[in-house]
């Protein structure tokens, strides 16, 4: 999976850009504020038709325009040509130039894995970040999933709703069978990749350091315990159904649980240096390109000034890594490595290739 041609008409910054991405790894360079992140952010768009910087999808339009256009060619390896039409309360995709019904289907034709220099807070941060990393990355990967966490986010609304009323126990045991079930399938999902990931975390902290590493992932589920959910989590919510009517929410579920890690035996939260926080994230941000056995399903990988906290050493050892990757890109103030292609953002707002 790759992409080549991108085409930015009115996008944050960027009145117009064209320019042709090549395989292997891409850096972006140019000074702060030029929009380095904007083409990147850019690239990952076409995964989710998201941002990973924002939810506002009115920041992505140039100012005093009406609307943005993103438009690339994506190769899997038959070609697909993209464009996502950006307003501010809407977005309309084409795929070969045929309205996509789901934006959610955009996962069939691009996948992307991304590290954002706020990521060396992923474990400081609300678990919802923790549980967004989970969420976004099985649902482009497996569409039973996606679908299964579009049911549960509904139920979970039509269940918190049914809560705030105090006469409807018929009710809520209707709705919590199937919503249990939910659950239970997210749950069961989450832990084989929480379990493959803790593999391929650790082989590319091997790619990146010399430092003995031991690094573990935990899944933490609200229910307690992950075996039988189905029977033992009915149980939870029946004994716990005159406390959530109080709070009005449901307490336990996929919606409550957390990705927790640990560093040789260490919470990484309190006992991992920033350092080794910042590595962790980039063999976090790597391990679903590792994980992915398809060559033409592996994840775009996506590194937002990944360099600068980084000492020459662990740069080096990083750029390795990535010259082996289908495609990668990453962003930079300067560069003086290795690259399949080196582009620099002008004054101009052109994205020049210079190597």
């Amino acid at each position: 999976m790759l992409i080549s041609n991108l085409e930015l008409l009115n996008y944050r910054n960027y009145t117009k850009l064209n320019v042709i991405f090549t395989s292997g790894l891409n850096v972006i360079v140019g000074d702060n504020g030029t929009g380095k992140t904007n083409v990147v952010e850019a690239i990952h768009l076409f995964a989710f038709a998201k941002s990973f910087r924002t939810n506002e999808t009115k920041a992505l339009i140039k100012h005093e325009t009406p609307k943005a256009i993103v438009s690339a060619t994506v190769h899997t390896p038959s070609r697909t040509d993209i464009s996502i039409e950006l307003n501010p309360r809407s977005k309309k995709v084409l795929v070969n130039g045929k309205t996509l019904s789901k934006i959610s289907q955009l996962s069939r034709y691009v996948r992307t894995t991304t590290f954002e220099p706020e990521d060396v807070l992923f474990f400081d941060a609300s678990p919802a970040k923790r549980r967004r990393f989970i969420d976004s990355n099985l649902s482009s990967q497996d569409e039973i999933y996606l679908a299964t966490l579009v049911r549960y986010e509904k139920l979970l609304k039509e269940r918190n709703a049914l809560l705030k009323d105090d006469d409807n126990d018929e009710a809520l045991d209707l709705i919590d069978k199937p919503f249990i079930e939910t659950a239970a399938i997210l749950v069961e999902k989450r832990l084989k990749f929480v379990r493959e990931l803790n593999k391929y975390v650790n082989e590319v902290l091997l790619k990146l350091s010399d430092e003995a590493f031991n690094v573990k992932l935990v899944y933490e589920c609200s229910f307690g315990s992950a075996a039988n959910i189905e029977k033992s989590g009915l149980r939870l919510l029946k004994e716990n159904r005159a406390r959530e009517r109080v709070l009005e929410s449901t307490s336990f579920g996929p919606h409550r649980d957390d990705l927790l890690a640990k560093i040789n035996g260490h919470g990484v939260k309190e006992h991992a240096s920033q350092g080794q926080k910042r590595l962790i994230m980039i063999a976090l941000a790597l391990a679903p390109y590792f994980l992915e056995k398809d060559l033409h399903k592996k994840p775009i990988i996506i590194l937002d000034d990944v360099l600068s906290e980084l000492d020459a050493y662990h740069q080096e050892r990083l750029i390795e890594l990535l010259l082996t990757c289908n495609q990668a890109f990453i962003t930079a103030t300067s560069y003086e490595n290795h690259a399949h292609a080196i582009y620099e953002v002008t004054p101009a707002r052109e994205l020049r290739r210079i190597t």
